[in-house]
């Protein structure tokens, strides 16, 4: 074996960890824009007067707001007489195919 034969057998792993790591990178910062987002949903709907639907309409900006980084944003928030908790579902982009890059985050505490 020819040490070329050797650089184009490796080249494409090189290329699937390179992917592989920037795919890690946005789903983590996908991460980081998800629980921005139900935190965001959390505070909104615990102020005093706040409905559900300010909680989940502060989430759905919060994550709208991200640069095209969430697509399929869900935001559920349930309150009662003495916690409010708030759920936020995206999606990452996906570099590699088959990954599942769906993030969820809950925020839950005192009204």
């Amino acid at each position: 074996m020819t040490p070329s034969s050797m650089r184009c057998r490796s080249l494409p792993v090189l290329l699937l960890l390179i992917l592989g790591l920037v795919q890690g990178g946005l789903w983590y910062n996908g991460t980081n824009l998800v629980q921005a987002s139900a935190v965001n949903a959390y505070e909104s709907a615990r102020l005093y007067g706040a409905s559900t639907a300010d909680g989940v309409n502060a989430g759905t900006t919060a994550a709208e707001q991200s640069g095209g980084m969430l697509t399929d944003i869900v935001v559920t928030v349930t309150r009662n007489g003495t916690e409010v908790t708030a759920t936020v579902t995206a999606t990452t982009p996906a570099l590699l195919p088959g990954v599942n890059t769906s993030v969820t985050k809950t925020v839950t505490g005192p009204v």
